[in-house]
């Protein structure tokens, strides 16, 4: 009796005291996020006294699961720990770009830094109230020696090239797959040349026609060419600033184009169309905000 008695002292006292205050964990249907400061610490629990598991950089994704107050429970390559949710936002990349105003389809391909091959490309579509979309998310690769800046970029530097920039010609060595984009079929005759000290230096032409007037040009009907698209980089012609930049098929490093699997260079070009003014953005992910 003395036991039960107690037992409904103590918790008549906390009902009325207000001195213990429980603020409920909040369950949370699975959602990305992402990284808004420079970097941000994931710790082993919700607060700043517990110890760092990892850190983010800017504008990585997370996957939250979890919210308690201020925290958010996040996973993150394979690691999972507490994030404070005032440094992460829902808003997805697209919809953070300040510099895509005018176009209703965006390739991004971004990097965890410069000195990777290693890329994600995700696509996005504007829909009727002019929010961006995302449309697919899959893995790609980049420049055997990563991404270099245009200002930076070099013929034969195996570094594909950071910046915004329209989208070409979509070719293949088959008939079109579907792609609204305007499209020409590779015949053994193309090449593309490479020659900086030619006329025609980055250049799609036909061999038998040109031959003579570069001293080097690229083989047009090879494997990776199967279906792809031209990247438009370095459409002056800048002797030396690179050449025959594509977003193609391969499951490596490239020599400065942009690569994935045929499946998704094949779901891409179907999906791209010229009336939406589709763009491709190329950058490490920590430098996003500059577009």
């Amino acid at each position: 009796m003395l036991k039960k008695g107690f037992a409904i002292f103590v918790a008549m006292f906390v009902l009325f005291s207000g001195l213990l205050v429980v603020k409920p964990v909040q369950a949370a249907s699975s959602v990305t996020k992402y990284v808004t400061a420079t970097a941000l610490n994931i710790r082993t629990g919700p607060g700043t006294t517990y110890k760092i598991v990892t850190t983010v950089k800017q504008n990585q994704a997370v996957t939250v699961s979890q919210t308690n107050g201020s925290w958010d429970k996040v996973t993150v390559a394979g690691k999972t720990g507490w994030a404070s949710n005032q440094y992460l936002t829902t808003k997805n990349l697209a919809e953070r770009l300040k510099t895509v105003g005018s176009n209703k389809q965006l390739i991004l391909v971004t990097s965890n830094g410069y000195n990777t091959s290693y890329a994600e490309i995700r696509t996005f579509e504007r829909n009727p109230l002019g929010k961006w979309v995302p449309v697919l998310t899959t893995t790609g690769h980049i420049g055997k020696y990563g991404f270099a800046s245009a200002a930076n970029m070099r013929e034969g530097g195996k570094k594909s090239p950071t910046g915004k920039y329209s989208i070409g010609t979509a070719f293949g060595r088959n008939i079109n797959p579907g792609t609204k984009m305007p499209y020409r079929k590779i015949t053994s005759d193309d090449v593309w040349v490479d020659d900086p000290t030619s006329k025609l230096y980055n250049t799609w032409q036909s061999r038998s026609r040109t031959q003579g007037q570069w001293k080097s040009a690229e083989n047009m009907n090879i494997a990776a060419y199967t279906y792809g698209f031209v990247i438009n980089y370095n459409t002056q012609r800048t002797p030396y600033k690179g050449s025959a930049i594509f977003f193609h098929i391969g499951s490596g490093y490239t020599l400065g184009c942009t690569a994935t699997s045929q499946t998704n260079v094949v779901k891409i070009l179907k999906w791209l169309d010229s009336k939406k003014n589709p763009v491709i953005i190329q950058t490490p992910i920590q430098e996003l905000n500059k577009y």
